[in-house]
């Protein structure tokens, strides 16, 4: 279950601490409820996220997608440890913004 604070024109979404595998399939019809709320702003909260795989950069990259074509924008929040590392290495920093804060 995805964790929700929402703002006026924007959600964060606290991810869990491994977001990998079975963990990513759990937040496929919540990332799609998020594209279809019509939110301006999304950001993904990973300041408990360890680990993350393959499939959860797919997941983050398919939703940017979703998010783009409806000119709506997506930034990672606390982005660090491997996650970062991994999302570093294949260049995921250079297309969705990463932040430290609100």
């Amino acid at each position: 279950m995805i964790n929700l604070t929402s703002g006026n024109e924007h959600k964060i979404v606290s991810l869990p601490n491994d977001f990998s595998g079975f963990t990513v399939d759990g937040f496929k019809d919540e990332f799609e409820e998020l594209v279809d709320t019509g939110t301006d702003f999304i950001i993904l909260d990973f300041s408990k996220t360890e680990f993350i795989d393959s499939s959860g950069i797919g997941a983050i990259v398919f939703l940017y997608k979703r998010i783009e074509k409806r000119s709506h924008k997506l930034s990672l929040l606390n982005v660090t440890g491997q996650p970062f590392k991994l999302m570093n290495l294949l260049r995921v920093d250079k297309t969705i913004p990463f932040i430290d804060s609100l």
